[in-house]
């Protein structure tokens, strides 16, 4: 099973916290690594400084990167300033403005496609996103292939999911990528629960759906969440598999305990 993990700048720049969790994944032997990207202003040297920070562990770093509010001019210097530090991989994404809807800049690119094919010129690994469930800026399910099989044209080479828990829109998205012969790696995004009610407002957010079967096993003893976090995990990976994925993203949450936990019970160690 191939690996990669997730983290983010925390907001209180305490990056050896975050390094102390990284350390006890390390055993994971993960593939890459991706560092998120806000879109706030000081987002880009917060996501420098972790990436500076993780890049002491010798580790593959997939820098996230968005579009949104920002001229091409803008992206190259960032671009630039990520690849000074060794950055050869990135996670091309629009990325949502403050006031909520997605508004092209001026002098920006139109679309993720067209930042897609601006990073592969530039002969960078580009992963972008894909959704299970529609984005919830999205006509639909087929409005968001079509622009998956977009950002694959420009030059995507993988694409991780937004995390889901239907095996069924899992299955359809896996089965219809294979059935459209769109050249991408779909790569399932895995959230560990470490606390409901948190997944859930994510999950409104990003359009998500958390089945009420999951949501009601979850209660006040922290020993049984953390039971049924990690069996709703195994199942996710044990049907995954099932459907042919061999590459999991974990979103990580800067915490460590829960995937180790997974993991132990699956006999990977």
């Amino acid at each position: 099973m191939n690996i990669s993990l997730e983290f983010f700048p925390p907001a209180n720049l305490d990056f050896n916290a975050l390094l102390s969790e990284y350390k006890k994944l390390e055993h994971l032997d993960p593939s890459f690594v991706s560092v998120t990207y806000g879109a706030g202003g000081g987002a880009e040297n917060k996501s420098l400084e972790l990436i500076k920070a993780l890049k002491k562990n010798n580790l593959d770093i997939a820098a996230h990167i968005t579009l949104v509010n920002k001229s091409i001019d803008d992206l190259e210097k960032i671009v630039s300033d990520f690849e000074k530090l060794g950055v050869k991989k990135f996670v091309a994404l629009r990325g949502d403005s403050p006031e909520g809807k997605f508004k092209q800049h001026p002098n920006g690119f139109f679309n993720t496609s067209d930042f897609v094919e601006f990073l592969n010129n530039k002969n960078f690994e580009v992963i972008v996103s894909a959704y299970p469930e529609p984005h919830p800026d999205s006509k639909g399910f087929d409005f968001d292939l079509q622009l998956l099989k977009n950002k694959s044209a420009s030059g995507a080479k993988k694409a991780i999911t937004q995390f889901c828990f239907s095996k069924d829109d899992y299955e359809k998205l896996i089965e219809t990528v294979l059935k459209e012969n769109i050249e991408v790696e779909v790569i399932p995004g895995i959230m560990p629960i470490y606390n409901i009610e948190n997944i859930t407002r994510m999950a409104e957010k990003c359009g998500t759906k958390v089945p009420s079967n999951i949501i009601n096993k979850f209660g006040d003893d922290d020993i049984s969440n953390q039971k049924y976090a990690i069996e709703i995990c195994n199942d996710q990976l044990d049907y995954l598999s099932e459907l042919g994925c061999q590459k999991f993203h974990f979103y990580t949450l800067n915490k460590s305990y829960l995937i180790n936990k997974i993991f132990r019970d699956r006999s990977f160690l």
